[in-house]
């Protein structure tokens, strides 16, 4: 799927087809070897390292402004070393995993409003803090709520259920108002409530996603035949889920779908037969920032959320994401291994 929709985009950039695939098949490669590398590290035992490792990606998201930061569409997200560009805020996804997971196991018998709270509130003030100034709005929601998400699980009480609700409700209408990053937050919400109002400026994209979701009917138009990937920007990274349906129309989508749902259900599963607290959480963290990543991409091709750029995992071209979320799940095979049930 990333040869069919990023050749167009390919030819049109380097002057050949092939060129974004084959930087993306070393990413595969590097993929794979990052899983196994992972599925043999006994992360259980960096338990103790957490902050220290939350408190590095957090200082390294600053790099962005660095002389190796690189800016793409008004944005800071990326940084450059040598032939490699990645993203700061997917290390940022893992690490505030970790923390979260080792506030969680340090206080598991006494798991208080007092105790947790507050710790709860600094994880998700830094790791929020630290990708927003890139700026990446995106990112920021699945990071805040997938460390809820593991929060929650933990046994989270009404009170800090009723703050957080009404701080995360307040941050996120704040943002929404405030930050600016070349193009307005607003003009994504006006064209999410009225794409056709907007198709020719600020729903573009939507409408171009729309189309290719609605050409691809029932079975799709087949491999390599969609047409809207020839207009539509992003088509082999944020929008690839709409050449999906436009090629392999509601069946292959709803096959992908279900795909997705069956990692998720794969991840609950395994958690529930950790014995290590702390793994279990890990486990549970990565499933729901999977999951919500997932949910976020395919609700911005189809128009349910308001346009927001984030990859489909394991699918989309881009390097650091790919290269992350393979770490996660070595991660939890790693995890697996070395639990003393899993043994």
């Amino acid at each position: 799927m990333v040869f069919s929709t990023s050749w167009p985009y390919s030819y049109r950039l380097k002057g050949n087809e092939i060129e974004i695939i084959k930087k993306h098949a070393l990413f595969v490669a590097l993929s794979i070897i990052s899983i196994f590398i992972f599925s043999q590290v006994n992360i259980l035992k960096l338990k103790k390292y957490s902050k220290i490792i939350f408190i590095l990606v957090f200082l390294v998201g600053f790099l962005v402004y660095s002389p190796i930061g690189v800016n793409v569409y008004n944005a800071r997200r990326w940084i450059k070393v040598g032939p490699l560009t990645f993203m700061p805020s997917d290390f940022m996804k893992i690490s505030s995993i970790m923390l979260m997971a080792y506030i969680i196991d340090k206080y598991k018998n006494k798991f208080t409003f007092k105790n947790v709270f507050f710790k709860y509130l600094v994880i998700v003030g830094l790791a929020s803090f630290s990708v927003m100034i890139q700026p990446d709005f995106s990112n920021t929601l699945i990071i805040i709520g997938t460390i809820t998400a593991m929060y929650i699980i933990a046994g989270m009480d009404k009170k800090a259920i009723m703050f957080s609700g009404l701080g995360i409700s307040i941050a996120s209408f704040g943002v929404i108002y405030l930050l600016n990053s070349g193009y307005s937050r607003t003009s994504r919400i006006q064209a999410f409530i009225n794409p056709l109002k907007y198709r020719d400026s600020k729903s573009w994209q939507l409408i171009k996603s729309l189309f290719a979701i609605t050409n691809g009917s029932f079975w799709g138009v087949g491999l390599g035949n969609g047409r809207q990937k020839y207009t539509l920007s992003e088509a082999h990274n944020d929008f690839i889920f709409a050449t999906i349906a436009e090629e392999f129309g509601f069946v292959g989508s709803v096959f992908l779908i279900g795909v997705y749902i069956y990692l998720a259900y794969l991840g609950i599963m395994i958690s529930r037969n950790v014995k290590n607290l702390y793994g279990k959480m890990v486990i549970l963290g990565i499933t729901f920032s999977i999951g919500l990543q997932t949910l976020v991409n395919i609700g911005t091709a189809t128009g349910s959320i308001p346009p927001t750029g984030v990859t489909l995992p394991f699918v989309s071209y881009g390097g650091s994401s790919l290269v992350m979320t393979s770490i996660m799940i070595g991660i939890i095979l790693g995890i697996v291994r070395h639990d003393t049930k899993g043994r």
